[in-house]
């Protein structure tokens, strides 16, 4: 476009000059500084509700963890060693059943005869929907071993030894 300057004109804005062919030029100009500005505010409100999305799944994983923790010391707490003994070496796991930490955060623990002596306490701790859908999971493995008598008849109360935490490298977090 060709701008036309003309020198004089009458009227109230006489004596400055004129300029033909660039009309609308400041409302595209606002316009486009309007967009520009609007993408940046858009830009923000995305970052930020990134930023809070993973805060809250590092909350409802810290939330599974604890749950696994707690139903690992539950388990070790609360399981009988005459109820190992009569486990089988590399049989299925026993189900020492599910634990609620919280609301919507619960733990399922079971245990393994790995040797004759040494078991696998399992936990999985989940932080859970209203709906029942996973929304964090954490597990943790606990070795343990019998200590006291080697060989024991099920069901003999007080001759099957007492469940310990191995000395060395008993806890375990599994993925």
């Amino acid at each position: 476009m060709e701008a036309v300057i003309a020198s004089k004109r009458a009227g109230p804005n006489r004596g400055l000059p004129v300029v033909h062919g660039e009309r609308g030029v400041a409302l595209v100009a606002a316009v486009f500084a309007l967009a520009i500005i609007g993408a940046l505010v858009a830009s923000s409100f995305f970052a930020g509700r990134l930023e809070q999305q993973s805060g809250q799944s590092t909350v409802f994983a810290a939330q599974a963890l604890e749950a696994a923790e707690t139903g690992l010391s539950e388990s070790l707490a609360g399981v009988a060693a005459g109820t190992l003994q009569s486990l089988s070496v590399g049989g299925p796991p026993l189900d020492l059943g599910t634990t609620l930490v919280g609301d919507g955060v619960t733990a399922q623990s079971r245990v393994t005869r790995l040797t004759s002596r040494v078991f696998l306490i399992r936990a999985d701790g989940q932080r859970l929907t209203p709906e029942g859908t996973a929304l964090a999971t954490r597990s943790l493995g606990l070795l343990v071993q019998l200590i006291g008598p080697a060989t024991t008849t099920v069901g003999e109360e007080g001759s099957s030894g007492t469940v310990a935490r191995l000395s060395e490298r008993a806890w375990v977090h599994l993925y």
